[in-house]
Order: C-alpha cells, then structure tokens, then sequence
C-alpha cells in the first residue's frame, strides 16, 4: 500500500492464542449498548463504493465483503487495526489440544428476526459456506463443528496448531441465518447492527439502524451505499461532500485531497500483493522460461510510479507484502533485467522477428491482460514494459465478471487481483497454490510446492512454519505461475465532518462502526 508502514503482530501474537489462550471483549454486548441521541436521527450515512454488492446472498463472490464493511453482517471473530483477534458473535475461544478448540458464543445474539444464534445455528451457517461459497473454503475445510451445548462450539482441526479464531474472522466466514431467503431485504437474515431495508443489484442498498441489535447500537441511524463505477465521479462524490465516505480512491486523484476543506484521505497500509496470475494451460505459457522471462522484464520500481502514483512499495514474491515476511520482497527478481528476460526468451525459441516482435514457428508471443477496478494504468504500465521485450501485449479493462466469466471457459492469458497475504500461512498459501485450491487460478502443480504445504502443515512452532512459508513463496516465486508487483493502495476518502472512522489494513471490510457521527456543522 501506500508506505507499508503497519507492523501486523505475529499470528501467535493474537487476543486469542495459544493451548491454554482465551479470548474475550469485556465491556461488549447487550450490557454496553446505548440509546442514540436524539439529533442523530436526522442523520443519513452516504458510503460511495466501487462496486456494490450484486446479491444479497453471503454466498455469492464478494457479497459478505459489500455486507460486512457496511455493518450488516458478523463473523465470530473479528481482527482489529492492531492486527489482533477479537471475539464478535463468539464470546470467548480457547484450545482444548494442539487440534480441538472451543468457542463460547453470546447468549444474547439475535439474528435480525429475533432467533437466537445459537451452535446449530452458527454450525448450519458455516456448512452453507463451505458448500457453497468457494473463497470460503480455505478457511473452512481443515475445521469440523460439533456441538457441544447450546451456546458451545467445538472445533477439530486437520493439523496441529491452526488459529481458528483467525479463519473464522474472515468476512467469508460472516454467519447467517441458513435456512433464510436471500433474494429481498425482506427475507434475509443477518445480525449486524444495521438491516437491509432496499436493494437495487450493483446499484444502490439502504440500511436501516437495527434497533433490537445485541451489541452497542450505532449512533447513524441510516446508511445508503451506493455504487458509483467512474474513479472521477467517485472522487467529485467525496470532494462535494455528498458521499461521507468514498472507498477505492485512485492514485490520480490524490492531489485534488491535498487540503482540502470537504474531505481528507485515509491510506492505512494493507496486506495483500497485486499479482498476475497466468494461465498455465496457454501453450505460450507453459514454458517457465517465458514465465520467468515475463517477471524479470518488469521495472517494478516504474510501475509503482506509474500505476501506483508512488504510493506503494515493489515486491517480487506473493507473500511478501505481509511485514512478517518483507525479507522475501526481493527473492528471485532482485532487480529489473531485461538482459536475462531476453536471454530466456532466446533460449525457449521466442526471437525477434523483423519487426522487433519475438516469434516462433512463425507465430508472435502475444500475452492478453485482463484489468479491472483501478488497474487500468497498471494494465497499461505492464503493456509498454513487456513490449521493450518484443511481447506483444493486449490489455482488457472491464467488468470483474468479466475476469471470472473467461476463467470458467478458459479463454484468457493473465489477469490481475490482489489477494489478502495476512493470515495463517498455511492456509493463504494452501489457497493460492495448492492443486485444488479456490485462487489457483491459472492451474498451477508443483511436486516440490506440494511436498512443503505438506511440511508446514505438519510443522509445530513458529519459526518452523516461517522458514517453510518462506521457502514455499520463493519456489513459487521461482516457477513464475503468478507474478508479483506491489501492495494494492488502499485509499479511502472520509468527510471530515465523519468522527469515528477506523482507519483499518482491512478497510474493505471494516467501513462501518457504532461510533460513527456525523457533525452537523
């Protein structure tokens, strides 16, 4: 991100860790709520997004994303801008043994149609997810949930020393009412603070203070969050004061911020790499030679200027944009060097034709680039770096639908996407590599990648699993299924009127709090 500047604590380090650890929020439930005052009511909380939610279904890609950073859904646990891991539906958590935890949840949680949120209720909410939401699965599929009470969880893990508090705090993870219908405000069924009371898809969703919520109430009494696709619109959005608070700011319109009387910018960094993945199926992808040859032709510290306005740091392995792991953000690719670029591309068969073009068997090195969001400078960055090579290359900027629709036929080269790198290890790197894995996306299978998933998933303390973690990320690294770039910027604007407002590495889902005010002045 912007300067990578946070310092995320150790997964060890977390509110919940450990054999004999436990977790729990004093001061938080029904006990701690208050009654707003009477002045906010008046009050309308405008959030302005990218993209909106396309479904209202927890389920659906990205949807328990849109639902939980706009305060209508919750997960058991939650981590906060320190990094560390708190209870939220759960009450409290502990290991039992190196492989079973247990989780105490809150007697007085409601879903928003008053049933409680009980262990059947969490359990048959997290079996949805692990069937049906794929980005889910990474965090689901090493638990099994028994029932131990009727407000006792009881989770046996596939390996030794997994930090369930911490996959159950992704936004994946968000707990539902299982057995509700997800397609109307009006029979869902969530718990957050605050109800979905209209919904227009990609459009626009209001939200409606939930008055009979379990926790501390929020001060806003309304929100309306509202999809606005155009960069510069979003950003006259803020700068007019018309949005309260704008997320996905582009780097290009950082200047029009500079002291201004309307809104200021908030740019926590953020764990997480834009990264290219390649579809290895592709026959001019096939060759790590062309891979490797593709990373080594990038001038990241270019790029970060170009698509990033400077606000970010290169990296050139994937797991490396966490600080835990920054000592790997020049293994492999040390510099930019488009002498050994060229002399792999030489070596596979790929040579510049008459007109600068590499070829072979008469046929040009063409890489097609699918960009979406604010990836289009990026897009275009890569375009003019790879073509100095003689790569011929095309960039796509649309949709992300359209990014997923070409997945599921097949037909693309490469496409960006900047995946979280914070979390267990084991399970991010599980997720992003593994043979079968939701974010695998080009199909990558590696013997050796295999083999060290397989060590750490076995490893018992922490530096073991940080030398296996890093050894893995290099090897990765090495076979080029995916290149690395740099932290995505996080830039949010916030009206300055906002108090309260968390600046947070994951503010994607943490817009919204119960402390939120609006001043009327």
């Amino acid at each position: 991100m912007k300067k990578l500047l946070f310092i995320f604590l150790a997964i060890t380090v977390l509110t919940v860790n450990g054999c004999s650890g436990s977790a729990d929020t004093p001061g938080s439930g029904a006990g701690s709520s208050h009654n707003p005052t009477a002045g906010s009511k008046q009050q309308e909380l405008v959030v302005a997004g990218q993209e909106i939610a396309a479904s209202l279904d927890p389920v659906k890609p990205l949807t328990s994303s849109y639902l939980r950073n706009i305060g209508a859904a919750e997960a058991l646990f939650r981590v906060n801008a320190k990094g560390e891991v708190e209870p939220a539906l759960a009450k409290s958590a502990k290991a039992l043994d190196p492989v079973t935890w247990e989780i105490a949840l809150r007697p007085e949680a409601r879903f928003w149609s008053g049933k409680s949120i009980d262990a059947d209720a969490v359990i048959a909410s997290l079996e949805r997810s692990r069937s049906l939401d794929l980005q889910a699965k990474p965090f689901l599929d090493e638990l099994t949930f028994t029932k131990a009470d009727d407000y006792i969880l009881h989770v046996k893990t596939s390996r030794s020393h997994l930090q369930v508090p911490l996959n159950l705090s992704y936004y994946q993870t968000v707990i539902h009412a299982a057995e509700a219908g997800y397609d109307a405000p009006g029979t869902m069924d969530l718990s957050g603070m605050y109800k979905v009371t209209e919904f227009i898809p990609k459009q626009k969703m209001i939200l409606e203070r939930n008055e009979n919520y379990w926790g501390t109430k929020p001060v806003i009494p309304r929100i309306v969050y509202e999809e606005i696709s155009d960069d510069q619109t979003r950003v006259l959005s803020a700068l007019s004061g018309r949005s309260h608070v704008a997320l996905n700011i582009p780097v290009t319109g950082l200047a029009q911020f500079k002291d201004h009387r309307e809104a200021r910018i908030s740019a926590t960094p953020a764990a997480n790499t834009q990264t290219i993945y390649l579809n290895l199926s592709r026959p001019q992808l096939k060759d790590v030679r062309v891979r490797q040859a593709l990373s080594w032709a990038l001038d990241r510290d270019e790029l970060v200027t170009l698509a990033a306005e400077g606000q970010s740091t290169p990296v050139s392995t994937w797991l490396s944009s966490n600080p835990a792991f920054a000592e790997a953000r020049s293994a492999v690719y040390p510099k930019y060097d488009p002498e050994k670029a060229a002399q792999l591309l030489d070596e596979a068969g790929w040579t510049p034709g008459a007109d600068g073009t590499r070829q072979r068997e008469g046929k040009p090195l063409t890489i097609r680039l699918m960009t979406w969001g604010g990836d289009k400078a990026l897009g275009e960055a890569l375009q003019g770096q790879w073509s100095r090579l003689g790569i011929h290359a095309e960039v796509q900027h649309g949709d992300y639908s359209l990014i997923q629709t070409a997945r599921k036929s097949g037909d693309w080269d490469a496409s960006i996407e900047a995946w979280s790198t914070f979390g267990d290890e084991l399970t991010l790197l599980a997720g992003q590599y593994g043979p079968q894995s939701s974010a695998n996306y080009g199909g990558y299978r590696d013997e050796v990648t295999n083999q060290l998933l397989a060590q750490l998933a076995e490893a018992s303390n922490q530096a073991e699993r940080h030398k296996l973690a890093l050894q893995i990320n290099e090897r990765v690294a090495l076979e080029a299924p995916v290149i690395s770039l740099f932290p995505r910027p996080q830039l949010t604007a916030v009206s300055r009127k906002l108090q309260g407002f968390e600046d947070h590495f994951r503010q994607f889902e943490n817009v919204v709090n119960a402390k939120l005010s609006l001043d009327p002045k």
